[in-house]
């Protein structure tokens, strides 16, 4: 009798399956092996031209008042060129999914999520990223990284980065991180909190150092610690410059800074 009743669930969860796949392909979205196995990047063709078109009606209606019939942005932020690719290298569209849902300003409860994708591979097709033969759908929007031609693990300028190090130095003297790890892009300017902590809290010293500015309140009791810092990344005209954060936040993740 168990046997059996292992049967039923087995064929019940291949049923359920088959459905879902039926409803994907029902809405135009082909489930294909890289979509549903494989990370991709916006330079992969991840939308299609029919989409893109909607995408430009949907635009124009509702985003083009503040960011302008360019996109260059004008009461909003540009949403191509240097800008964008500053703003969303390295992380995935779903960011940028969760960003526009707050827009337009009182008025984003009138559309609804596909819109917003269909959007989404508007702005895509106006910054140059190919089409494919796949509509974008809200369920690979995680799966889907933005990069410029310089690759995904590029952090470029000004972008909101989180890094990890031994606090030093003064407010006199200004301060420091000393023993930093790479910088990492964040979506969130305050101290990490929860599951996120506990991942910041495992991250090692690295070789790296960072001018701090803008550093309010003092973080004159965590000196010696080691701390994360988030900010926005201010490369140095030289290597020989070294790089800035101009912070957002400073936490301490230990009262005392060295290597294990």
């Amino acid at each position: 009798m168990k046997r059996c009743r292992d049967i039923g669930v087995t064929s019940a969860i291949v049923v359920a399956v088959m459905l879902i796949m039926a409803v994907e392909l029902a809405a135009g979205q082909t489930l294909t092996p890289a979509l549903i196995t494989q990370e991709r990047s916006v330079k992969d063709g991840v939308f299609t031209p029919d989409q893109a078109a909607r995408g430009r009606e949907r635009y124009e209606a509702s985003c083009q008042r503040c960011h302008g019939i360019d996109l260059a942005g004008g009461a909003g932020r540009s949403l191509t060129g240097a800008v964008f690719l500053r703003d969303w290298t390295g992380l995935t569209l779903d960011s940028l999914f969760e960003r526009m849902q707050s827009m337009p300003p009182g008025g984003s409860e009138s559309l609804a999520a596909d819109a917003y994708v269909d959007i989404i591979t508007y702005v895509l097709e106006r910054n140059g990223f190919p089409a494919g033969g796949d509509e974008l759908s809200t369920r690979f929007l995680n799966a889907v990284r933005v990069e410029g031609e310089e690759g995904p693990d590029v952090v470029p300028n000004f972008a909101l980065v989180r890094v990890v190090g031994c606090l030093a130095g003064s407010a006199a003297d200004g301060w420091r991180l000393a023993d930093a790890s790479a910088e990492v892009r964040t979506t969130d300017p305050e101290p990490s909190a929860g599951d996120e902590l506990r991942a910041v809290q495992a991250i090692p010293l690295g070789e790296g150092a960072f001018r701090l500015m803008y550093v309010f309140p003092s973080p004159e009791a965590y000196v010696g610690h080691m701390v994360e810092t988030k900010g926005l990344l201010i490369r140095g005209a030289s290597d020989s410059a070294g790089d800035s954060l101009n912070v957002t936040s400073v936490q301490s993740l230990a009262p005392r800074c060295g290597r294990p």
